[in-house]
């Protein structure tokens, strides 16, 4: 019996080692050196080039997608950026890239977005996106946690019936420090996994991943399972990820964001820190396929995790 068990559990490992990679939507690294279109300017302490309030297109983040969904940021003098020296790890564990440089913000009112009119993506436009599936990974180093500060999140309004001024995704830490993904679909369905409170502090490097797979919403902070939602239980019939129709004086739907959010209609819920390694998939990935990969003894534990639902499963 323990052989088969130590069999089940390795052929579960293994699965999650060989998951199929998905497409990648986006993927901004915020290390940068060498990139023409930014310049010769970057190094930690230096300004990321900006918009000037959105009047010119600026290249900040190159996406190393490939699929041309890089982005800018606002005004440098009150909402911008500079690269910094401050790094979650020198390396990305999954590729094995050097991982020199994050961003950080500068003024009081960070804001870093897509803007397709001007980047032009020569592949997948992430602005009209509505993945079935997807996983949003970052990692993030707060200043300040005092109020909702979203990571990643997509801007909207009028999309999700329970309050039509939610933007249709957030990434973020909400006010009592725990760690949340919230998105609308397609129907109007508002879907979100929070962790406890208190699940993070100021000073301190976190990994976080947000995966649904059309299913279930899984939250999960330094590789551990922080938040389960099914999302079958809503009544929605299709879980796909909403674009809407909406637009503002400096805004539309589909843009995304790091270092703040929307509520509203109106730009809120700016990241205080630094914010690094930040990819989008229109996939559910494994913990293999993370950028922070779990330690082969991690890895282990979640296939235990997959074997006990699986028997679980068997007896029900």
């Amino acid at each position: 019996m323990r052989k088969e068990i130590l069999l089940v559990l390795l052929m579960a490992v293994v699965g999650f080692a060989t998951t199929a990679s998905a497409d990648t939507l986006a993927y901004w690294r915020f290390d940068d050196v060498g990139d023409p279109d930014i310049g010769a300017t970057v190094a930690a302490g230096n300004a990321m080039p900006d918009s000037d309030g959105q009047s010119v297109w600026r290249k900040a983040v190159n996406d190393h997608s490939g699929n041309g969904n890089h982005m800018t940021s606002w005004d440098y003098s009150w909402a911008g950026f500079v690269w910094s020296a401050d790094v979650p790890s020198n390396i990305v564990p999954l590729t094995g890239a050097a991982n020199d440089l994050c961003m950080k913000n500068t003024g009081n009112y960070p804001s870093m977005f897509t803007w397709s009119e001007q980047s032009l993506p020569s592949g997948v436009d992430i602005e009209a996106a509505t993945p079935a599936q997807f996983t949003v990974e970052a990692s993030f180093k707060a200043d300040s946690l005092t109020a909702y500060h979203t990571i990643v999140g997509r801007d909207d309004r009028y999309v999700a019936t329970i309050d039509q001024n939610l933007a249709a995704f957030y990434f973020q830490v909400i006010p009592n420090k725990a760690v949340a993904v919230k998105f609308a679909d397609v129907q109007g369905y508002w879907h979100e996994a929070v962790s406890d409170a208190d699940a993070v502090m100021t000073g301190q490097w976190y990994n976080m991943v947000a995966v649904s797979d059309g299913s279930t919403l899984t939250l999960y902070l330094n590789n551990e399972v922080v938040k389960q939602t099914d999302m079958t239980l809503s009544g929605s019939g299709d879980t796909s990820m909403i674009l809407g129709n909406s637009s503002g004086g400096d805004w539309e739907s589909g843009t995304w964001t790091v270092g703040r959010g929307m509520y509203a209609g109106g730009h809120g819920d700016r990241w205080y820190g630094r914010i690094d390694e930040v990819r989008i998939s229109d996939s559910a990935l494994a913990p293999s396929e993370f950028l922070f990969v779990p330690e082969p003894a991690t890895m282990m534990i979640l296939g235990l995790g997959a074997l006990v639902t699986l028997r679980r499963r068997r007896q029900a």
